[in-house]
């Protein structure tokens, strides 16, 4: 079975878009929030 993975702009949660913000552009660290249920998360390239 095949399950394709969520859009980045998705929340997970609720499913309300996210928007991002750039912390680090050395690093391409990057935070990700959703303004309806208040998740955040981090992604950083290995």
């Amino acid at each position: 079975m095949r399950r394709d993975a969520a859009t980045p702009r998705t929340c997970p949660t609720c499913g309300d878009e996210l928007s991002f913000e750039i912390l680090d552009d050395e690093r391409f660290l990057v935070a990700w929030s959703c303004l309806n249920c208040g998740l955040i998360r981090t992604t950083e390239p290995v």
